[in-house]
């Protein structure tokens, strides 16, 4: 099965249900299907084959998901655009890639031909609304067939090239397949993920992030219906969740704060909910319980990379029961389908309770890092991903994730994981969000330093916060300092930017 089978397999067997909403757009399965079909027709025509890179830079709209099944139909590869890129950064992205193609949406237009002398490999602009040079998409479609591209495609050909946030290097892009997608999604539904063809889904995340490409694909997988959002403005969501009575959402910790501190929150009604997963940070103990004051106990953490595919662990479903099996702290077990190794610093299997790396091995995990054949072979040492992420795992094969290697703080010889020192600052009543760092100490190291922002309306200075973690942590874990800032440092998905703090903070206090 390829990824493109999924629409093809829809419109043929519910052609009328509601497969995307978006604002006041409401596309059936046969509607979006042959609108896909009409984009890889399309393109073919116009000069890009079978394994051309057509890079995407665009606002969630429903073009955007068009885009991805189009590019499957088509043998082509997509290239998603992180939207906060400056120039340089997609300019990296199309030269790495050799995009010929690229679909923009309008108020890109400004960017993309401010750039075009740059984007040489880039042959075909095509715009979503009108933009000077440029092709018009839905002028592009109305000129061509809705029937079914005639392409010779393997399983294990690429279809989604995703680059990484580039935060310790250049970007990478991760290569995953036709083949990746399709077991990803069994391997996610089989076990661990208990929805079923009268959910509702909602993306909130960009449509570059691999947490908004698996869930939504999970759900099409399934011949659910997806809303699409392209704005966090939480009375927006808020609004559309009781509207549309959505019962599945993905997010990323940093992400829901605006949207569980909103005022008004309880004058919604957000009782269709049922599901809540998050992964790409550990959640904060602060944060979870706030949720579960809003939300009820229906929030799920899961571990998943990019590089993964992504879903390499999830809390599994109880046998004989559409129930998931949570352990308060712990991401899951491994999925079906997937081999968890977890391995100290000599590479030997960790012992119940032991820090180790997580790696990988399944059919789900990526092809390579594109045109980085050396990182490729680092990453993929030993026939494993190595990602780079900490846990421990208990006496029963619950992980639970403790942090990034390369985010573990070295205290007067000792490692502090700064998601458990977050979870307990996180309980403080005045604290919003924070971000633990290490920072260079003379006397031990690397000395642990807090990074916080307060609630709205609430009063802290920083002996105070450290007072706090007096008595909830050891003497080594507790933060030297404290810094109290307006906003943290984020990706468009809301990922807390660490090695901006760390640049901005090692060298004494921010003034």
């Amino acid at each position: 099965m390829l990824l493109g089978d999924i629409m093809r397999l829809n419109a043929m067997k519910f052609p009328e249900k509601t497969a995307l909403i978006f604002r006041d757009t409401r596309l059936s399965y046969l509607e979006l299907n042959r609108r896909a079909n009409r984009l890889a027709n399309a393109l073919l025509s116009i000069g890009v084959n079978k394994g051309d890179r057509v890079a995407v830079l665009a606002d969630n709209c429903p073009q955007y998901v068009e885009a991805y099944f189009a590019t499957a139909k088509g043998g082509m590869v997509i290239v998603p655009i992180n939207s906060s890129l400056d120039a340089e950064g997609i300019t990296y992205i199309v030269g790495d890639s050799g995009a010929n193609t690229i679909i923009f949406g309008e108020n890109y237009a400004d960017t993309v031909n401010s750039l075009r002398t740059k984007l040489r490999p880039v042959k075909n602009y095509i715009v979503i609304g009108e933009a000077s040079g440029a092709e018009r998409y839905e002028g592009l479609l109305s000129d061509y067939p809705d029937s079914e591209p005639e392409v010779a495609i393997d399983e294990d050909d690429t279809a989604w090239l995703l680059y990484t946030s580039g935060t310790t290097g250049a970007p990478k892009g991760v290569m995953l397949s036709h083949k990746s997608q399709i077991v990803d999604s069994a391997n996610t539904l089989l076990t661990c993920f208990p929805i079923n063809r009268s959910d509702i889904h909602m993306v909130i995340l960009p449509l570059f992030h691999i947490g908004a490409l698996w869930h939504m694909r999970c759900h099409f997988y399934m011949g659910n219906t997806t809303v699409l959002m392209d704005t966090r403005d939480p009375r927006l969501v808020l609004e559309t969740i009781e509207r549309e009575k959505v019962t599945t959402l993905c997010f990323v910790p940093p992400m829901i704060v605006p949207i569980v501190e909103y005022p008004d929150i309880d004058k919604y009604d957000l009782s269709s909910l049922r599901i809540m997963i998050y992964s790409g940070a550990p959640l904060s103990e602060g944060l979870e319980q706030r949720l579960k004051q809003v939300f009820g106990d229906i929030i799920i953490q899961v571990y998943a990379l990019t590089e993964g595919g992504p879903a390499i662990i999830m809390p599994p479903l109880m046998e004989g029961t559409w129930q998931q099996v949570k352990r308060h702290g712990s991401c899951g077990k491994e999925v079906i389908n997937v081999e968890v190794r977890l391995v100290n610093e000599e590479g030997r299997d960790c012992a119940p309770g032991e820090v180790g790396e997580i790696l990988a091995k399944g059919d789900n995990i990526m092809k390579g890092y594109w045109n980085m054949p050396e990182a490729t072979a680092r990453t993929l040492e030993g026939g494993y991903l190595n990602t780079g992420d900490l846990a421990t795992k208990d006496e029963e094969g619950y992980y639970y994730i403790t942090g990034r290697k390369k985010d573990t703080i070295i205290s007067s010889g000792m490692p502090v994981y700064s998601p458990e020192v977050e979870s307990v600052i996180s309980l403080h009543p005045a604290i919003s969000e924070v971000a633990v760092i290490g920072v260079p100490d003379e006397e031990l190291g690397e000395a642990v330093r807090a990074v916080v922002v307060l609630r709205t309306g609430a009063k802290a200075n920083g002996d105070e916060i450290v007072g706090w973690c007096q008595h909830r942590l050891d003497g080594y874990k507790i933060p030297k300092s404290v810094e109290i800032v307006d906003q943290l440092p984020k990706t468009p998905s809301g990922k807390i930017l660490k090695h901006i703090l760390r640049e901005r903070f090692s060298q004494g206090r921010d003034n």
